[in-house]
Formats: C-alpha cells, structure tokens, sequence
C-alpha cells in the first residue's frame, strides 16, 4: 500500500474520495465495525438497510437487525487506507484521484 495521499491536494479543486464498499462481503457490519473503529477522520457510519415504519403492523416491518455500513463523509477520507488494511473482509476499496487503495 502506498502512504497516505497529501490531503491539501484533495482540497485543491480536485475530486472528493470514492469509497466502495462490497455489500455482498461486508455482510454484518453491525458487528463487525473494524472499519468505524480503526478510521482517524470518522468516514463511516451503519445504518438499517431499510428505514422501519411504525405505522404499519408490527408482522409486515422489515427487519431491524439488518444493518450497512456507509461512507457517510467519504469527502473527510484523507487516503491512509488503515479502513482497507483493517477490514477482514476485504470489503473496501478507495479511489482518490488517479490512486487507488485496495486489498
């Protein structure tokens, strides 16, 4: 893996980070949180998959224990690629500008 990206070029008119998570391997982030965990900037958060709504019956909701991990401020993402080390998946993968840090 290649150091850290300069973070005053990302904020010198060039584009925000591209964070991609793998749904398909990155299947219990709710207990897994390596990633929330091992983040300087705080990039990630979880979230249910689909928002519950009360209004309907309590048989027909979706299911609240199934959870996403997202990059809700990808544009905080300063390229040390600790989130991609860290992931026992190997879920994550960043593109910043022409780098890319993947597993």
């Amino acid at each position: 893996m290649a150091g850290p990206i300069n973070f005053p070029q990302i904020l010198m008119g060039q584009k925000p980070p591209k964070i991609t998570i793998d749904l398909e391997k990155c299947t219990v982030p709710f207990l897994c949180k390596k990633c929330l965990q091992i983040c300087p900037v705080r990039v990630y958060a979880t979230r249910p998959i689909e928002k519950r709504d009360f209004s309907i019956p309590p048989k027909e909701r979706v299911d609240p224990t199934k959870w996403v991990i997202l990059p809700t401020w990808a544009d905080w993402c300063n390229g040390c690629g600790a989130c991609v080390e860290e992931c026992p998946k190997d879920a994550i993968t960043i593109q910043l500008g022409d780098q890319t840090i993947a597993p």
